[in-house]
Formats: C-alpha cells, sequence, structure tokens
C-alpha cells in the first residue's frame, strides 16, 4: 500500500485538546474510482445523500438513514473488471451525534477469476493515496467512521448473498469468505457505518473512504502457445537429424 509523503504530512496534525463535540452526516458521494474498475467509466456526478434521521446511533429499521444501490448515481452497480482496489469517497459535515447509515450495494464479477472472498476497509484519500486508520496519526479527542458491528437488535450485522463466513479485522474493515462469485455473476452485501463526533471547529477531515477488493483463487495460467509451437520446434529438428542419418546409412 502506497503513502505518499504529503498525505502522511497533510494527515498527521497535533490538534489541541477541548471544544464542543460534534458527529458528521453524509452529504454525498463522489463516482468511485481505482485499478479495479478496469476501463469502466463512470459518470462524472456526485450523488446526494438524505438524512432524515441524524444522530441515530444503534437505530431501529424505522429511524434508519439509507444507502441504497452504493455508490449511486454514476456507477451502479459497482464492477470490478480486474482483482484490484475500487474506492469510494463520502463527503461529510458536522451535525451534532453519531450519525449511523445503512448501505446496500451490489458488486459483479467481470474480471477472468472467481472470486473466493470479498473485503471492505474505512480509510482516507483513494487510490495511491488511500491510507487505513491504523497508519494516520489520528488527533487526541478525534473519532472517525467505522463499521457497525455491535450487534444489538436494532444493529443489522452485515449479509452477503453469496458469501457466508465473516471475519471482522477491527471496526474499521472486515472479510468475506465462504463463497464464491465466478466471472459474470454478482453479489449483494448490506453493511452499516457509523460517522461519529468529532472536535468542533478542527475540522480534521470532511471526506472518508470505502475501499473494496475481491480476493481470487488462485488458478494456474496454462502453458503459452509460444512455448508450445518451440517445444514442436525442437521435436521436429530432432526428427529431421535422425532421418538424415537414416538416409546417409
Amino acid at each position: 500500500m502506497k503513502i505518499t509523503k504529503t498525505l502522511v504530512t497533510t494527515l498527521a496534525f497535533y490538534l489541541c485538546f477541548g471544544g464542543v463535540a460534534q458527529a458528521r452526516s453524509i452529504t454525498s458521494i463522489s463516482p468511485p474510482t481505482g485499478p479495479g474498475q478496469g476501463d469502466i467509466f463512470c459518470i462524472q456526478v456526485q450523488t446526494p445523500v438524505a438524512t432524515p434521521f441524524p444522530n441515530n446511533d444503534n437505530s431501529t429499521t424505522a429511524s434508519q438513514n439509507q444507502i441504497l444501490n452504493f455508490p449511486g448515481l454514476s456507477c451502479s452497480p459497482k464492477t470490478f473488471q480486474a482483482i484490484a482496489p475500487i474506492d469510494t469517497q463520502l463527503f461529510v459535515e458536522p451535525s451534532g451525534g453519531t450519525t449511523e447509515y445503512f448501505f446496500t450495494e451490489t458488486a459483479v464479477n467481470n474480471t477472468n477469476s472467481t472470486w473466493d472472498g470479498f473485503s471492505f476497509q474505512i480509510g482516507f484519500g483513494v487510490n495511491d493515496n488511500f491510507a487505513p486508520p491504523e497508519l494516520i496519526l489520528v488527533p487526541t479527542g478525534t473519532v472517525i467512521p467505522d463499521f457497525d458491528f455491535n450487534g444489538s437488535s436494532s444493529d443489522p450485522e452485515p449479509t452477503s448473498s453469496k458469501f457466508t463466513q465473516l471475519i471482522q479485522d477491527s471496526s474499521f474493515g472486515f472479510q468475506w469468505s465462504g463463497g464464491s462469485v465466478a466471472p459474470g455473476e454478482s453479489v449483494d452485501f448490506t453493511f452499516s457505518v457509523d460517522v461519529p463526533d468529532d472536535l468542533a471547529g478542527n475540522d480534521f477531515y470532511n471526506s472518508f473512504t470505502i475501499r473494496q477488493l475481491p480476493n481470487a483463487e488462485s488458478i494456474p495460467e496454462p502453458a503459452s502457445t509460444s512455448g508450445f509451437l518451440a517445444l514442436l520446434g525442437v521435436l521436429g529438428s530432432i526428427a529431421l537429424k535422425h532421418k538424415n542419418k537414416m538416409n546417409e546409412g
């Protein structure tokens, strides 16, 4: 994972203590980007996000802020043409308390490999500038967005239509396994994200990123055509030499 010096310098702030706590609400979603998309073009429009229930941490189904068909208007469903990351940036603004969102998403396998897993990670920045929280010097008192794994009756656990085993790396990442998605197939996911309190007036972040990456089975590469032709050439040369010796005899 490549982290540029500029990004680390920008994120490595020491902010003072104190101040009134604020939360963040998601206001819009940027078009996804990354090598996983291959040459797919996503319309470069922001998707606005409605938050009818701000500060609704541990919400019930009736009071959930929903982000359906993530990432939104520009590129849904999310299509992977390579086994590589796709990053989606979400912009936020202060709201006054922890706000929870429930996401639904479809990912399409347009690669040549069968997926045997799929991972989600929260961080900052996109592509080569993406940085997970453990590589960022987060100011004291600042809490950043994370996946909701509380497991209470009002907080639904992540789900997948193709995978059965869920491994939680941390509050900022989890991985699916125990299933497969063949080329041409799709998989549906749901998950929840908490956008929590931050220090007032410091604006440590005004956006965060959800990175997604399929895992693929290792498939032996077939012998190349050129190698096969070279082998035929060697065998032909041996046969020709043998024939010439027979004629000489």
